[in-house]
């Protein structure tokens, strides 16, 4: 015999964790390891991203910045100017917000706005309509007969 078993015994207990931890090092970063790992199909390789995931991430990932303001195009200021800011409970121990926006910023019109809210209320009106015909309808209507179904033995 060429190994007697408790020079197997110890083999094994030498060269299990051995190899555990080299098969677990081709899933861990790049380097040779995953190169091999890959090509074995042990280890799986990153996909292709989407055009459009590609096109809003940032070139550079470790980066990511934070307070990153996101530029939205508020409604123009109306008739009547918003009431003050007056800070009251815990809030009074903090300054008044800086509004974002310069003077000489784009905003949305407010005809523009009232135009996409009577949009959505039409909208609404219909789902409700719709919605409520099948109410009717669903009491009007008798239950559907189960289906007839051969038996399989």
């Amino acid at each position: 015999m060429l190994f007697d078993p408790p020079m197997m015994k110890s083999m094994i207990m030498l060269l299990g964790p051995s190899l555990l931890a080299l098969s677990l090092a081709g899933c861990a970063g790049e380097g040779p390891v995953k190169s091999v790992a890959e090509v074995a199909g042990i280890a799986t390789t990153p996909q292709e991203s989407k055009s459009f995931v590609q096109q809003t991430r940032p070139v550079d990932p470790a980066y990511i910045p934070i307070n990153k303001t996101i530029a939205v195009n508020p409604l123009c200021a109306g008739p009547t100017p918003p009431p003050a800011y007056t800070p009251t409970g815990q809030a009074a121990r903090f300054t008044a917000p800086v509004p974002d926006l310069k003077p000489t910023d784009p905003c949305k019109r407010r005809a523009e706005f009232k135009q996409i809210e009577s949009q959505l209320e039409a909208r609404r009106i219909s789902n409700d309509a719709a919605g409520s015909q099948a109410v009717s309808l669903g009491k009007a209507l008798p239950a559907p007969a189960p289906a007839a179904a051969l038996p399989t033995n």
